[in-house]
């Protein structure tokens, strides 16, 4: 079996009820809605007619040009025999090393290697988490992937007030999910004052409960160290789980000082990160508790099982990112499924939705009532896209 070519596939879509909005003005205004929602898929073909699907989060026109260019990951992969997914991702992490190793390059070679994975499992007759499994070198560790797994949820955006808010997380538990991860907003959350930050994770933790877990996302909102502590200590009594990307991401020695001062979890990772050695600065030098690799940009499956192990050997979790991207989550599935640090995974609440989420691959993710996700069982990544979405919103790569 060799690869004859590698697709990607731009979506595009302006959910019903959105609006056009700029970022700026919206910020300064509060304004309620998403524009559209954009997705880069990637799929691998091959001359026995298999074929396997990996996403990424960027520019489609960026992901093509770096796949499709005269020296390009296609071009590199052409003729070779899918399967050899570790190789051939250090062959495309090779040739790419002078313009590459990090950033959006990396984030390709990790969409392309999930399609490799899913196109693996399919000619072996196994589900992905069976092809990556290592040994964590530990005992009290289980040898068995894990039969399902528990994401959380995040709810974005929050809504344009706290009682939107409220019915948005309302929402999120009544489908049945443990966990909830609350994002700032213009109005809300890190944009007026403590007492605000207040009320609106205890509006949120007031819907939860106390058996849930709440998570809040920062989205690098805070400028300083002091003004982090001020808040974080204020909403200790609401108990998050973490919290995530409280600081500018390039501040990992503004990162470590808080996670010290705090018995809050502090979870940095999606903004930018991508590979091993990229997070080991951010354990190292930020000190974090939890560390956020995406499945959609920090290098691919393998990258991330590694980046767990990291954050294992020192006692920390690792939670990955994936937001909106359906592809993504499938991965998480199979990740989370043999990594003993992941406890749970991204899972998104769009409002308002879109078929290029929620549509996006066949079957549906589903939810279960125990707010659990059944770990597939079927060769490769277990899913398909959904052609009838593919043709609806498919647009050139822009």
């Amino acid at each position: 079996m060799k690869i004859t070519k590698i697709e990607t596939i731009a979506l595009r879509d302006r959910p019903a009820g959105a609006r056009s909005w700029n970022v700026a003005r919206d910020r300064a205004g509060g304004g309620p809605g998403i524009d559209t929602y954009d997705e880069t898929v990637v799929r691998i073909h091959t001359d026995e007619g298999l074929t396997g699907i990996g996403q990424v989060e960027a520019p489609s026109l960026v992901i093509d040009a770096i796949i499709r260019n005269s020296h390009g990951l296609e071009q590199l992969l052409l003729g070779e025999k899918p399967t050899n997914v570790r190789r051939l991702w250090q062959k495309m992490y090779d040739a790419t090393g002078l313009y590459g190793r990090h950033g959006v390059t990396l984030s390709a070679i990790g969409a392309v290697e999930t399609a490799l994975w899913d196109i693996a499992g399919k000619a072996f007759g196994k589900p992905v988490h069976e092809l990556i499994w290592v040994p964590f070198m530990t005992a009290k560790v289980e040898a068995d992937p894990k039969l399902s797994v528990t994401p959380y949820a995040t709810v974005y955006p929050p809504g344009g007030s706290i009682a939107e808010l409220r019915e948005r997380v309302e929402f999120a538990v009544a489908q049945g999910f443990r966990a909830v991860k609350v994002e700032e907003w213009p109005g809300q959350f890190a944009n007026v004052d403590v007492e605000t930050d207040v009320a609106v994770i205890s509006a949120a933790r007031t819907v939860l409960g106390p058996r849930r877990d709440l998570m809040i996302d920062v989205q690098n909102r805070w400028q300083e160290v002091a003004q982090a502590l001020t808040t974080i200590r204020a909403i200790e009594q609401f108990r998050p789980f973490f919290i995530e990307a409280p600081l500018p991401p390039d501040n990992l020695e503004g990162y470590a000082r808080l996670a010290a001062a705090v018995d809050t979890r502090i979870a940095v990772g999606d903004w930018g990160f991508t590979g091993r050695h990229e997070f080991r600065d951010v354990l190292e030098r930020g000190n974090v508790d939890v560390v956020q690799p995406s499945a959609v940009r920090a290098g691919g499956i393998n990258e991330i099982v590694r980046i767990a192990e990291m954050a294992y050997s020192r006692g920390r979790l690792c939670i990955p990112h994936s937001w909106c991207h359906m592809v993504g989550v499938a991965a998480e599935l199979h990740m989370s499924a043999v990594v003993p640090n992941m406890p749970y995974i991204e899972f998104p609440v769009a409002i308002p939705d879109s078929p290029i989420i929620s549509e996006l691959i066949e079957p549906k993710i589903q939810v279960r009532k125990d707010g659990t996700i059944e770990v597939p069982n079927r060769p490769g990544l277990g899913f398909e896209l959904n052609e009838d979405v593919i043709k609806e919103f498919r647009v050139e790569p822009y």
